[in-house]
């Protein structure tokens, strides 16, 4: 039978070629630490990789989006604290201005006390989070929602309240309605208006102890009805904030467990993959060694 050094050479030098691509392979992998370097090599996992590092940046944003939803209600939590604070101080400038030996200067004096406890609510009820947005403007959080006019505090928020995803399914307020934080008695009054009312009637020279008695006890009953609210308020975003940390341990545990499949479906065994790295460059070099002796023997040189 006729040897064909075409063929030879041809045959040769094809399954050289395939030794040494695989040796680029194994290389590559080496130096990468993955498994395959391009998805045609195991579609399947390719597959399963991509679903796995989707759902991992998911589960990333959401976490991103709690931390965010954590630092509003945190800053939050501290602000109706400032609140409730304020409004045990009104509550004693109340006590205070009952006592029926007061006079007129007394009076004004517990008025103008009143009034800074006023402001300082107001300033308050508008403030911001470390972005300048409102967090109590509802939707419109970039809008300033108490805002003092001719006719006392007037609320430009909205009162619809923002949502921020925190987890599949599960969405939580990152900034609230105010309005509803200074509910209104029954002749239609907040506690703004009540304040105001109130340091007027304290500033009038000719206050009668009657008059006196009952603007003080409306201030009173509006005192305590914003108390309730904020308190409540207060409550839920503690409610809120433990979910928060219970989210991001269950998030944590899921994420761990997708980190470990991952590393399952991409990640070299680096043992095995150098001992295949090493019994492939012996081959090659085996093949390479018979080629060169192969080729050299005279017979090829007059065979066609």
């Amino acid at each position: 039978m006729r040897i064909s050094t075409q063929n030879f050479y041809s045959g040769s030098g094809a399954r050289l070629s395939e030794m040494q691509a695989k040796v680029g392979q194994t290389m590559q992998q080496v130096a990468s630490g993955n498994k395959f370097l391009t998805p045609a090599q195991d579609p399947a996992a390719a597959v399963r990789t991509l679903e796995v590092t989707q759902s991992m940046s998911a589960r990333e944003q959401l976490g991103k989006n709690r931390e965010s939803v954590r630092s509003s209600l945190s800053l939050t939590d501290s602000t109706l604290s400032s609140m409730l604070d304020n409004l045990a101080g009104m509550n004693e400038q109340a006590v205070v201005a009952g006592n029926g030996t007061l006079n007129s200067v007394n009076l004004a004096s517990i008025a103008t006390v009143l009034q800074g406890q006023r402001d300082q609510m107001v300033a308050l009820a508008n403030s911001t989070d470390s972005s300048g947005n409102y967090l109590f403007a509802g939707q419109r959080s970039t809008t300033q929602p108490f805002q003092n006019g001719a006719n006392g505090v007037s609320y430009q928020g909205d009162d619809k309240p923002q949502l921020v995803q925190v987890e599949t399914g599960r969405e939580m307020v990152i900034r609230d309605d105010g309005r509803a934080l200074f509910p209104k008695d029954g002749s239609d009054k907040d506690l703004f208006a009540q304040l105001d009312q109130t340091i007027a009637d304290l500033k009038d020279g000719n206050l009668t102890p009657t008059r006196r008695a009952a603007t003080l006890k409306a201030l009173g009953q509006s005192i305590e009805s914003t108390q309730q609210t904020l308190s409540g308020r207060q409550t839920a975003v503690g409610i809120h904030l433990g979910e928060l940390d219970r989210l991001d341990d269950v998030s944590g545990a899921r994420q761990l467990k997708s980190t470990q499949e991952l590393a399952t479906l991409q990640d070299i065994d680096y043992n095995k993959t150098l001992s295949d790295l090493s019994r492939q460059q012996l081959s090659l070099q085996a093949a390479q060694k018979s080629f060169q002796m192969v080729s050299n023997l005279s017979l090829f040189n007059y065979l066609s």
